[in-house]
């Protein structure tokens, strides 16, 4: 089973950032004791336009260019064809799905499928660590190991 490292490197970047706010405070904590009340207040002043203007950009970034469509929740358009490259240059699986209401799917895949008419959606969520492995159904499925 392939490691996450998109998840990994999330939490490192979550505790990193745990860490460094945890040290500032701690720091600021020391230099405001240092230099007395009338002197914290005014580097505190010019630390808050400083932090607001960095929330500012981050807000802007996650409004504007930090999401693609999908997250946004607006149609990306049509996806490429089973192998093709997308434009980030990663390959899409190669799948295919012969038949009447057939559905292939490869890669990282979220939301519902449904097949036929009066079809029921059953939807399971399951977490493996390790090496594990998780099989999950819903009606009548064949699960075939290669």
């Amino acid at each position: 089973m392939k490691v996450d490292d998109a998840g990994m490197r999330k939490r490192v970047l979550v505790w990193s950032g745990a860490v460094a706010a945890v040290a500032a405070m701690v720091g600021l904590g020391v230099y405001f004791t240092r230099v007395g009340l009338e002197d914290a207040d005014k580097v505190a002043s010019v630390i808050g336009v400083f932090v607001a203007l960095v929330g500012l950009a981050v807000a802007i970034y996650g409004l504007r260019g930090g999401r693609s469509p999908e997250a946004a929740g607006t149609d990306p358009g049509p996806s490429p064809g089973p192998g093709s490259g997308s434009g980030s240059g990663s390959a899409q699986p190669n799948v295919s799905a012969p038949g009447t209401r057939s559905v292939a799917i490869g890669g990282d895949n979220t939301g519902v499928v449904s097949t036929g008419d009066g079809a029921t959606n059953v939807q399971m969520r399951a977490e493996a660590s390790g090496q594990a492995r998780i099989y999950q159904a819903g009606g009548d499925q064949t699960i075939n190991e290669k």
